[in-house]
């Protein structure tokens, strides 16, 4: 991987440790970043990623195809990864969980040239160098994964075409180290990104709310050792497509998301009626149970050691759930028995009467 983000000092001899301290607590100690909360980054498969959304983290697409399972542990709960879908041209992953995350941010809508930003990452850690002459950054340790951020500016807009680790057409934005120079004007804090910060995040100030402007994916040298600039996925250009996906956009109208097809289609449009893994729910019914429609053994079910005052079923923390009973298979309807409620990652349990002589019971299961 080519990213990261750095924190660093203004000088050849400045104060790298005591730089490393507030690049490694809360922005918020500082008192133009007092506002600015940087708990919604996280470190996703060694590497960043930021949520954008209740259940998703927006990512470098080279970052999302690594192996591991994509789990988070966040206040000491595991979140689980429950999908990936890839632009087709740029550098951008959207990756979904299977719970609500604590929070998320907004997406900047422009990206002015100027704009100071503030970044936040995960990748390995090194030195600013700033003088008259020289502007560059370097790589320090071997290690990553702390978190750590730092502020730079925006320098100009561009087109990214890139071969490794994945080949992508990416359009972005440039920040770089500036010269110790007043005319130059450099940020205070001013950082950069090395390996494991691809995915990090950038965030800029827009009518008063921190906002996301892009994701890092790419780190730009001198030499192997001294690097310039870094350039980043611009959130306001594909915003439409971010949009689609989060929303569920169906563009064929058949009932299943575009995001869904493009995720397990195979590079097909999935026909809504077919089973495509045997498991007796069609993908349409897979889609509104949150299973996988490429694994049989992914299915919404009652499990084995329901009882009828006792329904245990799989779920999806991201669907409600309703009891629903009748007296007679034959005749009527289906009753509802109590208000619909959010399921549980994995698997939940619910009550079921049993006040009639003949009672049967069914689980139903809704996006909310």
């Amino acid at each position: 991987m080519l990213l990261l983000c750095l924190s660093g000092v203004r000088s050849v001899d400045a104060i790298a440790v005591a730089d490393l301290v507030v690049a490694e607590s809360s922005p918020t100690q500082v008192t133009a970043y007092a506002d600015f909360d940087w708990d919604f980054v996280y470190n996703y498969k060694g590497s960043s990623a930021v949520a954008v959304d209740d259940y998703w983290l927006i990512t470098a697409a080279h970052v999302a195809d690594d192996g591991g399972s994509g789990a988070l542990t966040i206040h000491g709960e595991v979140y689980t990864q429950m999908q990936r879908v890839y632009h087709p041209t740029a550098d951008l992953a959207l990756v979904r969980y299977d719970k609500a995350l604590p929070g998320f941010y907004p997406r900047a809508t422009q990206t002015p040239l100027g704009s100071e930003v503030v970044l936040v990452g995960f990748g390995r850690a090194g030195d600013v160098v700033s003088t008259r002459f020289q502007a560059y950054f370097t790589e320090t340790e071997t290690t990553h994964s702390t978190k750590r951020w730092g502020t730079n500016r925006i320098d100009q807009n561009v087109t990214y075409n890139t071969t490794l680790p994945i080949v992508a057409t990416s359009q972005g934005f440039q920040i770089s180290i500036s010269r110790d120079r007043s005319n130059e004007n450099p940020t205070d804090y001013e950082a950069g990104c090395n390996v494991y910060d691809s995915g990090c995040g950038l965030f800029l100030n827009e009518g008063g709310v921190w906002k996301l402007a892009g994701h890092m994916i790419v780190r730009e040298g001198t030499s192997a050792t001294e690097f310039i600039n870094n350039g980043a996925v611009s959130s306001a250009f594909y915003s439409n497509w971010i949009d689609d996906v989060l929303t569920n956009t169906d563009s064929d109208e058949d009932g299943l998301p575009d995001h869904f097809e493009a995720s397990y289609g195979g590079g097909s449009d999935m026909t809504a009626s077919e089973d495509w893994d045997g498991d007796g729910q069609s993908n349409l019914q897979e889609w509104l149970a949150d299973t996988i429609p490429t694994d049989g053994a992914s299915v919404f079910e009652l499990l084995s050691d329901s009882t009828p005052s006792v329904l245990h079923f799989s779920s999806s923390a991201s669907r409600e759930y309703q009891v629903q009973f009748r007296t007679n298979l034959v005749s009527g309807s289906w009753i509802e028995t109590n208000a619909w409620s959010l399921g549980d990652a994995g698997s939940s349990i619910r009550s079921g009467a049993t006040n009639d002589s003949i009672r049967f019971n069914r689980m139903g299961v809704r996006i909310p």
